[in-house]
C-alpha cells in the first residue's frame, strides 16, 4: 500500500504486504483486549475498529488467494472443453465465474472502505484517538 493524497493505492504485488500489515496487527488487537478492562468506553470502540480492520484484511486476503484458484480451475475446464466435440460432455464454467465476479466485487468494495480506515488513521487520528482514551478514561 502507499498513502497518496486521499487515497490509498492497490498494486496487486502487494497481496503479501496486506497480509503481513494483517499479521502485526494482531498482536495489538491482542494488547488492546488485555486493556480493555482497564480503559472505558472510547478505547472500546477503538478496539472493534482494530478488530473490524483486520476481520477486512483477513476477507481481502481470502479473496485474493481464492480468485486466482477459481480462475485456474476455469482455465483448466475451458481446455477440457475446447477438446471434447459434443457439447452434452462440456463442463460448464458459469458458476465459477459467477463466483469470480462476486468475490472480485466483493474484495473491491472491502478494499475502498479499508483503504479510507487507513487514510484517516494515516492522517493520525486513530493515534489521536488512542491517545484521549487511554488519559481520560483510565479505571484507576
Amino acid at each position: 500500500f502507499f498513502v497518496l493524497a486521499d487515497s490509498v493505492i492497490n498494486y496487486p504485488m502487494r497481496k503479501v504486504q496486506l497480509h503481513e500489515m494483517r499479521k502485526a496487527g494482531k498482536p495489538l488487537r491482542y494488547a488492546m483486549e488485555l486493556g480493555e478492562y482497564c480503559f472505558g468506553e472510547d478505547f472500546g470502540k477503538l478496539l472493534e475498529e482494530v478488530k473490524h480492520v483486520l476481520e477486512l484484511m483477513g476477507e481481502i486476503h481470502d479473496a485474493d488467494v481464492m480468485i486466482p484458484e477459481l480462475t485456474g480451475h476455469i482455465t483448466e475446464m475451458a481446455t477440457y472443453n475446447r477438446t471434447v466435440k459434443e457439447s452434452e460432455h462440456k463442463i460448464s464454467t458459469l458458476s465459477l465465474k459467477d463466483s469470480v465476479t462476486k468475490l472480485r466485487t466483493s474484495r473491491n468494495v472491502m478494499f475502498g472502505e479499508l483503504s479510507a480506515i487507513l487514510t484517516d488513521w494515516s492522517r493520525g487520528s486513530f493515534r489521536l484517538r488512542l491517545c484521549s482514551a487511554v488519559r481520560s478514561d483510565t479505571a484507576l
